[in-house]
């Protein structure tokens, strides 16, 4: 139903196009694509299929019209409703979960700001990191152990870990040095005695341990910041100061002015917006290039074939047969073979078509005539010559002609053959070099992990 509200539509605009004053002809009467039909299928209706043909690109192109708008559309909305911000209320991501990157639009009556802000993961509470610990302590201790039976006996090197999975903690060891390194292997070879080794775990979560002083006299700022910078510290005065709660409070105002805040707006659906009449012109302009390339194939598939026709010619006349019988037997053969195969040969219907045009009367000189400028190819044109001259002066030598064009037909469709080839190559080139990069690459990798 909606496919043929399209089309009513598509034949809607084709008939407003019609009653214009001034039609567009590129569009509705295109010269080039009246030709292409007319060389593909001569006896066909060529207007009727040309209409058929524009109603159906303007078709395709208004339901591509259509959805683009729809989608950015749809896009604008939903990216409109990500940007509000209730009750200036930022929620932050679980922990391990990593920051959550923002952009903001600021508004006051001075105008409005863009800050970009990285609010970062829910810290624990300290009673929530206590809770924790008490589970965390036992495991650490598992897992030190390593290939010791205990830590009552250490015989092996220790597997000091810095975390442990599904905790926050990071670990720090502090060992004396002497018989444990800091990595747990064990120092010294032999003792003469055990020794009692204090190994110390600093545990931490977010905090970042340092002893460092510095004097600094501290003057005012000679350049006072901006309103913009003046957000971002603020920004990151109430982050740091509001890592355990889950949402992250926006100022309301700033130097008695207030503030409103919305996410920064996504462009996508605007550029899908832009991209549709792209899309639509690519997709019309692409129809017309398919339809070029069905004349280009039609006109390869005529030039392998006339070697075939011309020496099916030459056998035939050369046997004793008349002109037009010899027509009539190659378009028989290839009657029956397309009816077992069900494969269309251009050529052998341009003939076909002759045949239909001298049992309705017209001369055989004008039929064979009308087939070379009909086939659009050169060989085709010096066979209907050949032909027509046969039939006007009679000539007897018309198979020894036949013969000879079937081999120079031969001679160049070798030559087409050859560059059909080389086309083929050229394009296998491509992936041949992708092909290649793979090998190296699976060859190089291990040779160089097996080196380092």
């Amino acid at each position: 139903m909606r496919k043929n509200r399209n089309r009513k539509f598509a034949e809607f605009i084709y008939n407003r196009l019609e009653k214009m004053s001034k039609k567009p002809d590129k569009i509705l009467y295109d010269s080039s694509i009246r030709e292409a039909f007319l060389t593909l299928d001569p006896a066909g209706d060529t207007q009727s299929r040309q209409k058929e043909y524009v109603i159906r690109k303007l078709s395709l192109c208004g339901l591509v019209v259509v959805g683009g708008l729809l989608l950015s559309g749809l896009l604008w909305i939903k990216e409109g409703m990500q940007t509000r911000i209730v009750d200036n209320f930022i929620e932050r991501n679980v922990y391990g979960d990593g920051e959550k990157a923002v952009s903001l639009i600021a508004k006051d009556r001075f105008g409005t700001y863009e800050v970009d802000l990285s609010v970062e993961e829910r810290l624990y509470q300290e009673s929530e990191l206590n809770a924790l610990l008490q589970e965390f302590l036992p495991l650490l201790e598992a897992q030190i152990v390593g290939e010791n039976v205990s830590l009552d006996k250490v015989a092996y090197p220790l597997r000091l870990v810095e975390q442990i999975e599904g905790y926050p903690f990071a670990v720090e060891w502090q060992t004396d040095g002497v018989y444990i390194d800091g990595d747990g292997m064990l120092i010294q070879d032999v003792l003469d005695a055990p020794k009692l080794v204090e190994l110390t775990a600093v545990i931490s979560c977010e905090v970042f341990e340092a002893r460092h002083a510095l004097s600094c006299m501290v003057y005012s700022k000679a350049v006072l910041p901006s309103r913009e910078e003046q957000l971002a510290k603020e920004l990151r005065e109430i982050q740091d100061h509001t890592r355990t709660e889950k949402f992250m409070t926006l100022p309301s105002e700033m130097n008695a002015e207030q503030i409103s805040w919305s996410y920064k707006k996504e462009t996508t659906g605007m550029l899908l917006l832009f991209a549709t009449p792209l899309l639509v012109v690519v997709i019309y302009f692409g129809m017309d290039r398919d339809l070029k390339k069905q004349v280009a194939d039609r006109n390869e598939q005529l030039k392998l074939d006339y070697p075939e026709i011309v020496s099916a010619l030459a056998l035939l006349i050369g046997a004793g047969m008349t002109v037009p019988n010899a027509w009539q037997r190659v378009v028989k053969d290839y009657c029956a073979k397309k009816q077992e195969t069900g494969k269309k040969r251009y050529a052998y219907e341009e003939m076909l078509l002759t045949i239909y045009e001298m049992e309705s009367g017209v001369t055989q000189t004008k039929a064979y005539e009308r087939f070379g400028r009909r086939c659009r190819v050169q060989s085709y044109n010096r066979l209907a010559t050949m032909l027509s001259q046969n039939v006007r002066k009679g000539a007897t030598n018309l198979a020894v002609l036949l013969r000879e064009e079937a081999a120079y037909a031969f001679e160049e469709r070798k030559h087409t053959a050859r560059r059909l080839g080389e086309k083929a190559g050229t394009k296998l080139l491509v992936p041949m070099m992708m092909l290649l990069g793979m090998i190296m690459v699976v060859i190089m990798v291990p040779a160089f992990q097996g080196y380092f």
